[in-house]
């Protein structure tokens, strides 16, 4: 008998337990993050590319932090580095506080762009690709003392993290022909 009566206990506890948490009741669904903007998960080398791309056009400093390394090496321009010096100790810290703040002063423009020519990719081993490239970088912004186009060549090493996920790892940039680059922009933004 008290085993029965045990058996009884425990189902209308389970049962006053199950309906009070309402555990199969349907609830008010979530809204839609706005801000997150056109991010692939970068399965591939090239999306790490795309996902830069997009950050860029959006102006979306989280997806752009989201493509980079933690350990990033950037080497800017000689010319650059010989007069900047911000790019003593570079890296994802100042990659970011770069983005952010041209994204704040362009907050309230569009037509921002990245557009890189000539690609080549080079496989230097299972986990790392190197992208060659020309570039236009397109930013608009409201701040007077950088400029708003830079132009030059870029060497992205890509590589693969133990999550089986690629980011970018080493940034090399290049000038071309004298004119202003993507490190002056970082610096500019950054003084």
């Amino acid at each position: 008998m008290s085993r029965l009566f045990g058996s009884i206990l425990s189902v209308l506890a389970t049962s006053v337990l199950l309906a009070g948490c309402s555990l199969f009741s349907t609830r008010t669904p979530d809204e839609p993050v706005t801000d997150a903007g056109t991010f692939s998960q970068p399965d591939t080398p090239e999306q790490v590319i795309d996902n830069i791309i997009a950050a860029v056009g959006e102006m979306n400093a989280l997806n752009y932090r989201r493509s980079l390394k933690d350990d990033l090496l950037f080497h800017p321009t000689a010319s650059a580095e010989a007069r900047e010096s911000v790019f003593a100790n570079w890296g994802r810290a100042q990659e970011d506080q770069y983005f952010t703040a041209a994204a704040a002063a362009a907050r309230l423009n569009t037509g921002h762009s990245l557009v890189l020519n000539d690609r080549s990719f080079t496989i230097i081993s299972d986990t790392e690709y190197l992208l060659d490239a020309t570039y236009v970088l397109t930013i608009n912004h409201s701040r007077p003392d950088a400029p708003s186009e830079v132009q030059g060549r870029l060497q992205w090493l890509v590589e693969q993290s133990s999550n089986g996920l690629w980011d970018l790892k080493e940034w090399t940039d290049q000038e071309l022909g004298g004119k202003t680059s993507w490190s002056d922009l970082k610096a500019e933004f950054l003084k």
